[in-house]
């Protein structure tokens, strides 16, 4: 798996996410054989950015994963983050997976379970299911709102330049949010 791509991971993550869409009251659990595929899609994927965003503008990042230690979580993801940022509270780039595979929700965030009070977007208002939707079943895994500048990346992703950009521009804002 070392010569994948961030598309080859990414449509692998969104394909593992087809077959075993999120349904709540049913978890995945992490020591099922069959969550292997996932598994090491998610740890190419954090290789790929970790090799790819190392640093920003001379400042050294960190990528971290979803991971769960029972069951697999419903929003998959990758954050990239900057120095003293942590997923639960900072601000940061995040690629966030759909709970049904089809593609993700990438851009700049701010922490649910910390909020920095930043302005995001209402991406969503009710029950309804967004195109791209990446809520969990939790109050605290609800990340459709905790967007500044979301951007949809549908599967298959067959070119990853667009998404590259988004994630150069959202770490760009993240770097300006955290000195203002």
């Amino acid at each position: 798996m070392k010569n994948r791509q961030i598309t080859d991971y990414f449509n692998a993550i969104c394909e593992f996410r087809q077959v075993h869409p999120v349904v709540k009251g049913q978890p995945l659990r992490t020591n099922d054989a069959g969550m292997m595929t996932v598994r090491d899609a998610l740890n190419g994927f954090k290789d790929s950015l970790q090799n790819k965003y190392r640093e920003f503008s001379g400042t050294n990042l960190s990528v971290e994963i979803s991971r769960g230690i029972t069951n697999l979580p419903h929003v998959l993801y990758a954050c990239i983050l900057p120095p003293g940022q942590l997923v639960p509270n900072g601000i940061y780039t995040v690629i966030c997976f759909d709970v049904l595979g089809r593609g993700a929700l990438v851009g700049c965030v701010e922490s649910k379970v910390t909020s920095k009070g930043l302005k995001t977007v209402l991406r969503k208002k009710g029950p309804g299911l967004l195109p791209i939707d990446v809520d969990g079943a939790s109050e605290r895994t609800k990340y459709n709102n905790v967007f500044v500048n979301p951007k949809e990346f549908y599967y298959p992703l067959e070119d990853s330049e667009m998404l590259e950009r988004h994630i150069a521009e959202s770490l760009e804002l993240a770097f300006t949010l955290l000195t203002l």
